[in-house]
């Protein structure tokens, strides 16, 4: 007959330690039974009124009011907003319902300035999705505005929630979530990492110039850069892209094709100021660039991208 454990282990000196036992870290569960989950969500901030990385908000005084009464202007000025609708409806949300992993949020960050038809009619392209959510927020600052989101996320996830960025003028390769989630598996004894897809396609036109086409390497480019944050509120944009690397572990996949990206007069971003059209950029053929498209945007084959081009500028 099995005798009980206190009995078996009588005579045994117990063992005491020698000052106070460190408590274990806790571990929150997404639900019982369900462990650990590896959320993913997209963020692309859609004429966000606040600061950013955008070239005008950039350093400490980029959120006067008097910056963001200009800023207010140029975002809601009905042409730019017709311009970069087109650019969304036809790289973005197609980018959005091409995924071959189709478990994954999307936040559009937008501000309650952005007039309410053009609010209506971003709510009307989405609202067969149901990976899209649509947070107004009145805060002038990014990081303040998805706070809260990304808290209460993390909380149904157990964990910090894999995030990703996107502007609403850029496509992200149909198999974004699955690469995603792949290297997530194998990251899963880190606590933070960053996440790369290097290679992609640019096309785009300045001051009216025909649309010119090209291949791109650029480790960390905004289009697709994702990380897992240590703190769960914390949002991507906390650093400029291209300095993931300094701050997490990161890897670049050059496997596949990440982004397209768009370079046109409508974007006023750092990159953009200083060089246009990068001198290390391959260019590429209209029918080079049609054919790249194959294997990660096949959504977009086809597609007039002429939309980039100001008529009447030149």
């Amino acid at each position: 007959m099995r005798r009980g454990l206190g009995r078996a282990f009588a005579g045994v000196p117990r063992l005491t330690a020698p000052g106070p036992v460190p408590s274990l870290p806790r571990v929150r569960l997404a639900g019982k039974g369900q462990g650990l989950r590896d959320d993913i969500v997209g963020i692309c901030r859609f004429s966000f009124l606040g600061k950013c990385d955008w070239a005008e908000t950039t350093g400490k005084d980029g959120n006067t009011a008097e910056t963001m009464q200009r800023r207010r202007a140029m975002l809601y000025a009905p042409e730019r907003l017709a311009r970069r609708f087109a650019a969304f409806e036809r790289l973005c949300l197609p980018s959005i319902r091409a995924q071959t992993d189709a478990d994954f949020s999307f936040w559009l960050l937008t501000s309650p300035e952005l007039p309410a038809e053009w609010l209506a009619r971003l709510r009307g392209l989405c609202a067969d999705l149901p990976q899209v959510r649509v947070i107004v927020s009145d805060s002038r600052d990014t990081q303040d505005a998805l706070r809260q989101p990304l808290l209460q996320a993390a909380e149904a996830a157990g964990r910090p929630l894999i995030q990703f960025r996107v502007d609403d003028d850029d496509a992200f390769s149909r198999h974004h979530v699955a690469r995603l989630r792949r290297h997530a598996r194998r990251f899963a004894d880190l606590p933070a990492f960053a996440i790369s897809y290097p290679q992609g396609l640019v096309f785009g036109s300045y001051e009216g110039e025909p649309v010119s086409f090209w291949r791109a390497h650029q480790p960390f480019i905004g289009a697709g850069a994702a990380v897992r944050m240590r703190g769960p509120g914390r949002s991507i944009y906390a650093f400029n892209h291209f300095q993931l690397p300094k701050h997490f572990p990161g890897l670049t996949d050059v496997r596949g094709l990440g982004y397209v990206q768009t370079r046109w007069d409508e974007g006023d971003s750092v990159a953009t100021i200083w060089a246009k059209f990068p001198k290390w950029f391959q260019p590429l053929t209209a029918e080079a660039f049609q054919r790249d498209l194959a294997e990660d945007f096949p959504f977009l084959q086809g597609l007039d991208l002429g939309f980039v081009e100001r008529k009447g500028a030149a």
